[in-house]
């Protein structure tokens, strides 16, 4: 993928995310919780409550599978912040060798 749209709901989820040491003694690296990406252990529940506002408890599948999009982007999102030093909502592309997200 060479270009990205940056939400602000990216930027919402990666404000609230939950980091930890992923990995052992041996070795790892900061990242989010695995069991608690958000804080709490119900991701969707989570998700809901950041991007969306809802605390119901009750999801469609429709929500389900934009949280989940949502959720599996963040990957991009944090390259993006971390390269651009942003939290900016927006389109981005990779430019150059080697390659760093810009703005667009």
């Amino acid at each position: 993928m060479d270009e990205f749209i940056m939400l602000p709901e990216h930027i919402a989820l990666l404000r609230r995310g939950h980091t930890s040491w992923v990995g052992d003694d041996r070795g790892g690296a900061p990242g989010l919780s695995h069991k608690r990406p958000f804080g709490n252990s119900d991701v969707y529940d989570d998700i809901a409550e950041i991007v969306d506002g809802r605390i119901t408890g009750e999801h469609s599948d429709a929500d389900k599978a934009r949280y989940d999009r949502l959720f599996a982007e963040c990957t991009l999102a944090l390259q993006i912040v971390l390269q651009t030093g942003q939290f900016e909502p927006g389109h981005y592309v990779l430019r150059g060798l080697p390659s760093r997200w810009q703005r667009a």
